[in-house]
Formats: C-alpha cells, structure tokens, sequence
C-alpha cells in the first residue's frame, strides 16, 4: 500500500484549513496532525453536503486491497472551487495527500488529491484545475406588493463577504466548565445526528432559503438540509416535548421578521461545543441589509438566552446574498469508519 509521510510534501496549514473551513463538525473528531499520502483506484464520489467523500481501493504490496475514504469539506465550498459530481469518477487513480485517523481506520482527509497513471506514477492532473463557480448575487425590491419585507429567496454568500458576527459565549462557571473538557469526538453532528436550531440557523455558514406565505413562512437550510415551518398564531405553540427546532412564532414588526422560539433540546451549538440546556429560547430577526455591488444582502441576528449555561444574552448573525436559481446539494451524512 503506498501509505507514506509526505510523498507529495507536507500539506500547508493554509491548504487544509480551507478545506476544513466548511466542515460541519470539527476535523479534528476524526483525524490527527499526522499528515500522511494515499494512492488508489476510485470507487464512487459522494458529492454531497454535509461532506464530499471520495470511496477508493488500495492495494498493498502483497496484493490485499482495502477500501479506503477521503473526507472533504462541504459540496458547495467544493463547487465554488470548480467541482461537480462528476470531478472524481470510478476507475480514477488518485493520489490525496492529507491527515490520518485518530482510531486508525482507512480514511484520510482531503488535502492534495492528485489524477495519477496508474502504470507511470505520474501526475496528470487534479479534479482542483476546474474553474472557480461562485454564487452570481443580484438585487431584489426592499419591500413586496403588500408592503412587507422582501425575504423571499436563497441567500448565499454570493462571493462576497458574509460578515459573520460570533463572539465568545458569555458562559456561567457550569457552562465554562463544559466547555473545558470538550472534546470535539463528541460532537454529535460527527455521527450525522441533527442539529439544533442555534448551529443550524446562527453558526451554518452555508445558504438559507425564505419563503414568505400569507399565514406563514418557510425556512430551509443547505448545510443539514433542515426545513422548519413556522406560522404566525400560536398553533405549534401546544407545550409539552422539547425538540432541536423546539416551538417557533412569528411576526412582524415593520420591515423586520421576528421569530421566538422555545422548547428547544439541550445541544452543542457548534464545532467548537458551546452547549447549551433546555431553559434555551431564541429570537432571531431578519431584515433587509444595504445593497451591496448590486447583491441584496439579508441580514440575521439571533439574541440566544440560556440561564442554565450563560450569564447573558448572547447575539450571533450573519448576512448572506440574494442569488436567484440557487440549488441546494443534496445532504448525505457518513458516519466515520470505526477502527
């Protein structure tokens, strides 16, 4: 098996961030610093969110082959940099160059991944040549017909800057003490279970989709692929059950939509930990941000309230980009390969 330190040279710090960047769980719940290359013939490509994963055989010097994984960040951060479905195909030998398990297991992360021949050994190119395929944002009217806001539409990051705002908790000593002892293979999202509302909705850096209805309003979200519908009484509003998106009203107020929910299941909040308990309730508020080189931005704040775990309120946001005929790619969770 040709499984070796740094065939190719060590990857760059700055190479595997960008791919990590994307992650919806941290990596390193799977892999460690050790950087090592792995060369085999591609079975299939996962070009799905919340990971592309590339299924490949290795055979080793005695002729054993042993299928191997690649994990990479998100499909769509991959898009953007000239990927599609299509990128890695069966019978491909690759050569990735990346980091190694934490249990052991046959996987490696997606660093450097390289078309190979297979009878030469030489390079002959990467699925990285294509040409960059970021979002076209455009602009919308501010307001409907009926005068409220225009939120319709998928809001992606549109090529520009997403302005992400993510202090620091404000955590108590219990929540502080969590977050000391945490230890990221413990992230949920790492055996594909659903988020919560507050890593779903604050913490994805990945598109969202509004649709405004007369009773209601419909969110929908690339990263997990959570849809929530939330109505404007108080019919979802019945007690009882906590869940990940809990119970969630909304309104208006002038040319703002407020969203309260309550109910919510104690979770993490991101990659990092962050956890917060069950006394969580949230109020996000959507609104129309300034133009911006021609894009309408939507702009997102949500003030998260946890007795159990914070001293204070605390405000995440981002702002995203209109971009009209955006598709969402599929989402496809794949659990890491026990040792």
């Amino acid at each position: 098996m040709k499984s070796t330190l740094s065939l190719l040279g060590s990857i760059s710090a700055l190479l595997l961030a960008a791919t990590q960047a994307q992650a919806h769980h941290s990596f390193a719940a799977t892999f460690t610093d050790e950087t090592i290359t792995v060369e085999g013939t591609v079975e299939r490509m996962s070009f799905t969110n919340p990971h592309v994963q590339i299924f490949f055989n290795v055979t080793d010097e005695n002729g054993q082959v042993t299928e191997w994984r690649s994990e990479g960040g998100a499909a769509n951060g991959k898009r953007r940099q000239g990927w599609d479905a299509n990128s890695v195909v069966e019978g491909d030998t690759i050569r990735i160059t990346g980091n190694s398990t934490r249990n052991g297991s046959p996987m490696v992360s997606m660093g450097d991944i390289y078309f190979v021949d297979p009878q030469s050994g030489a390079v002959i190119g990467s699925p990285d040549d294509g040409e960059s395929n970021e979002e076209v944002a455009a602009s919308i009217p501010m307001q409907l017909a009926d005068g409220r806001p225009n939120l319709t539409g998928s809001w992606t990051r549109g090529g520009m800057d997403r302005r992400r705002n993510r202090p620091p908790a404000p955590f108590n000593d219990a929540g502080a003490a969590l977050q000391e002892t945490y230890d990221p293979v413990n992230d949920p999202q790492v055996q594909c279970e659903p988020p919560g509302v507050v890593r779903q909705v604050a913490f994805t850096p990945h598109p969202a989709r509004l649709q405004q209805f007369d009773d209601h309003i419909v969110l929908s979200y690339e990263e997990y692929g959570g849809v929530r519908t939330i109505y404007f009484d108080d019919r979802d509003l019945v007690g009882g059950d906590h869940s990940n998106f809990g119970q969630s009203i909304a309104r208006y107020e002038g040319q703002k939509l407020i969203i309260e929910t309550t109910h919510l299941l104690a979770n993490l909040t991101s990659p990092s930990g962050n956890a917060i308990t069950e006394q969580t309730t949230t109020v996000e508020t959507y609104y129309r941000d300034e133009d911006a080189e021609g894009a309408s931005a939507l702009a997102m704040d949500m003030v998260i309230t946890d007795p159990g775990h914070l001293t204070g309120p605390w405000t995440l946001g981002w702002v995203k980009y209109y971009t009209p005929g955006y598709e969402f790619i599929e989402v496809d969770c794949h659990k890491p390969l026990p040792y």
